[in-house]
């Protein structure tokens, strides 16, 4: 090999070493991108689970105040049927005179 050879594959060693530079310089920034996409997806996942937990909360206050018309309509209809039964009780024994 002589000279001229050497300073050809030389030139091409070089401009092979200057393309992996700038390809590896890429690869960092893409890689820092992902690590802050990466961490912005686990504050994020930290979020969802704090708001899971408040949802829950008011999904069963929300599930108490649905049901307290429905506990009075119940203790409405008790009195009103206790008040019909002893109304008939009544009734019968005024009848039978006692």
């Amino acid at each position: 090999m002589d000279m001229e050879q050497v300073a050809v594959q030389l030139q091409k060693i070089d401009d092979r070493s200057v393309r992996n530079e700038g390809r590896i310089k890429k690869l960092e920034s893409e890689h820092e991108a992902l690590h802050q996409l990466a961490t912005s997806v686990a504050i994020m996942a930290e979020k969802m689970d704090v708001m899971n937990a408040s949802v829950d909360k008011l999904t069963s206050k929300v599930e108490e105040l649905e049901a307290e018309p429905g506990k009075r309509w119940k203790f409405v209809i008790e009195k009103a049927i206790y008040f019909v039964v002893a109304a008939v009780v009544g009734f019968i024994l005024a009848r039978v005179g006692l």
